[in-house]
């Protein structure tokens, strides 16, 4: 089974995903920063991103240089830090010659988050 995978070209709709407005422009509406202690550079939605008036956390929407693009919420009333990835893809996107390679990546990634 070959599959094949593309590159986002552009944000989801608010219909795919109810935190973004009904349009929005990877080019256009991120804008370049840089983290404060290493200089690290990252693009950030500029937009604004659908929430409750009562809801008090912070959200962003940012984009790394090597294409990740992650959620990060922020709830200043939380003492713990959390994280999810979805890479999208699994054992069926293994290569013939490195059949289980997925599994393997899966352990790596549980083998430095000891609690």
């Amino acid at each position: 089974m070959n599959r094949v995978f593309e590159t986002l070209e552009r944000l989801p709709t608010s219909k795919e995903c109810k935190f973004l407005p009904p349009v929005a422009n990877y080019e256009k509406d991120f804008v370049s920063r840089s983290t404060t202690d290493t200089g690290l550079p990252y693009s950030e939605f500029a937009g604004d991103l659908n929430k409750s008036e009562s809801d008090e956390r912070e959200y962003r929407l940012i984009r790394l240089p090597n294409g990740l693009t992650a959620f990060v919420i922020h709830d200043s009333l939380e003492s713990k830090a959390c994280a999810a990835l979805d890479v999208n893809v699994g054992s069926l996107a293994d290569p013939p010659a490195f059949q289980g390679l997925a599994h393997f990546c899966e352990h790596l990634l549980f083998m430095v988050c000891i609690p």
